[in-house]
Parts: structure tokens; C-alpha cells; sequence
């Protein structure tokens, strides 16, 4: 980022356009990551419960 305000003038709509540019991609990047989030606890929950029924299967089996 230039910090002489001549610059900054000179190249105000550059610098507009990679900054908002930039915060489109960290938005696009934080869902993303909250997506695969959701995804992983879906899967684990899931992972829970096959689990729990092993020990249920066991279980009876004593």
C-alpha cells in the first residue's frame, strides 16, 4: 500500500478494486471453511453413533 497521498489519489481506484477483491476472497475462504466445518461434525456425529452401537452390540452380548 503506498503511503504518499499523491499515490494513493493517483491510484485510488486500484487500490479499491484489490482491497475489496481481497475481502471478497477472505469472505469466499471463511464459508468455505464453515462449510467444511458442518461437514466434519456431520461426520463425526455420525461416527458417534456407529460407535455407540457397538457398544450397545457388545453390551448384549454379555
Amino acid at each position: 500500500m503506498p503511503t504518499d497521498p499523491d499515490d494513493v489519489r493517483a491510484y485510488a481506484d486500484l487500490l479499491r478494486r484489490d482491497a475489496e477483491t481481497y475481502f471478497d476472497d477472505v469472505e469466499q475462504y471463511f464459508r468455505c471453511q464453515d462449510e467444511e466445518r458442518r461437514d466434519v461434525f456431520e461426520q463425526a456425529r455420525k461416527m458417534s453413533e456407529d460407535y455407540a452401537r457397538i457398544f450397545e452390540i457388545l453390551g448384549n452380548d454379555n
